[in-house]
């Protein structure tokens, strides 16, 4: 449920940030760079602190807090006292409460399934998210168009991190009691830096895991430009109507749903040059999507695609970290590519605003799918090397 107030969110916030903006990309570009900064500075300690305090607690906090943040928003919107700020500092308070709640969630897999289950479960987490991402948008659409106000169809996300704590509570206050076999070691944001700085060195000197996680965070910092500025922005600019941009999100999510699906079925090796392959793909389809623009039902399909080619790269990465990884750094791995991604995410606003400035956004768009295919053409060829 709280996957789907996600999407409900992501797309009000989108297009309340156009709408403060006056539809200037640059601008937007500015409000999506602060609200990621947390990630730089809270990304590296998210995953320490989830192995020292409980996680429940961990969730159940960051979870109220976003529901306390969202209900602050609607309120904001409801009265019409939004501006880019305020917008900047309601993305930062909640980008802080997920860097919470991601890496407790995340701890708390492994303790509520068995070894042989966890990539079920790790999936069905997939799935769930995508699911969200599908329907979130839609709703929020259909939603909008039916009451006019985005502040009231911010009621949605707030309810379902109420559901979500209320879940929580429920689902794992067992293993909750059982949470006191955390490390002692004192906790010390320099002893926390450390250890991230310690593992950085280590992925550096391994290529095939430089690649995976370093060329994946520089794609990534590319489609965050694309999927939350570009797009929304070319849509808008094209005369189109903010419940189609929400439906054009949907098709994205519902491509990266079925994607999610057949990736098992078509996929035979999980590896770096796979990973390439097909974030080069990725880009490819990218920089496609402007052409489609004039025809709605062309601009559905090009969504589509470039929704279920993302899946494939979103499927083989995480994947391939694990099989490059041991037990002894797999979580450091993942907690080193989180942060170079939402690093990418932080700069992915600039980097629109950018663009905006030497381009049109059709061709922001272009320039950006032809550097992701770049960047994971080269990946391809060192991985070969």
């Amino acid at each position: 449920m709280s996957q789907i107030g996600d999407g409900v969110h992501e797309f009000v916030f989108v297009i309340t940030v156009l709408h403060a903006a006056r539809n200037n990309v640059a601008l937007a570009g500015v409000v999506y760079f602060f609200r990621f900064i947390p990630y730089l500075v809270l990304g590296p300690l998210g995953g320490a602190l989830s192995d020292r305090l409980p996680r429940r607690t961990l969730m159940i906090f960051a979870d109220m807090s976003r529901a306390a943040t969202t209900g602050l928003f609607c309120v904001l919107l409801v009265v019409d006292r939004v501006d880019l700020v305020l917008l900047g500092l309601i993305g930062m308070a909640m980008t802080a409460f997920r860097t919470l709640f991601q890496p407790a969630f995340q701890g708390t897999i492994p303790t509520m399934v068995s070894a042989e289950h966890l990539p079920a479960a790790n999936g069905a987490t997939q799935m769930a998210a995508e699911t969200g991402a599908l329907l979130g948008p839609a709703l929020g659409g259909v939603v909008l168009a039916t009451v006019g106000n985005p502040g009231f169809v911010l009621v949605i996300d707030t309810t379902t991190y109420l559901l979500s704590t209320l879940c929580i509570w429920f689902a794992i206050a067992v293993q909750a009691r059982n949470d006191t076999s955390r490390s002692q070691e004192k906790l010390t944001i320099r002893n926390l830096y450390g250890d991230f700085g310690q593992n950085l060195q280590h992925a550096l000197q391994t290529r095939a895991l430089f690649i995976t996680i370093g060329y994946s965070a520089l794609c990534i910092l590319f489609v965050g430009s694309a999927l939350r500025i570009l797009i929304p922005a070319l849509l808008k600019g094209s005369g189109y109507s903010d419940s189609m941009v929400g439906y054009s999100m949907s098709c994205i999510a519902f491509g990266a749903l079925t994607g999610a699906v057949a990736c098992s079925k078509v996929i035979q090796r999980f590896d770096t040059r796979n990973l390439m392959r097909y974030w080069s793909l990725y880009g490819i389809a990218l920089a496609i999507l402007p052409a489609c623009v004039a025809s709605t039902p062309a601009i559905f399909a090009a969504c589509f695609v470039l929704g279920g080619v993302g899946a494939f790269a979103d499927i083989i990465l995480p994947t391939t970290i694990q099989n490059l990884s041991t037990d002894a750094n797999v979580g450091k791995n993942f907690s080193l590519f989180s942060t170079l991604a939402n690093t990418g995410e932080a700069l992915s606003g600039g980097l629109a605003g950018l663009l905006a400035l030497i381009s049109p956004v059709g061709g922001s768009l272009v320039i950006t799918g032809l550097l992701i295919a770049s960047v994971a053409y080269l990946g391809k060829i060192r991985v070969e090397g």
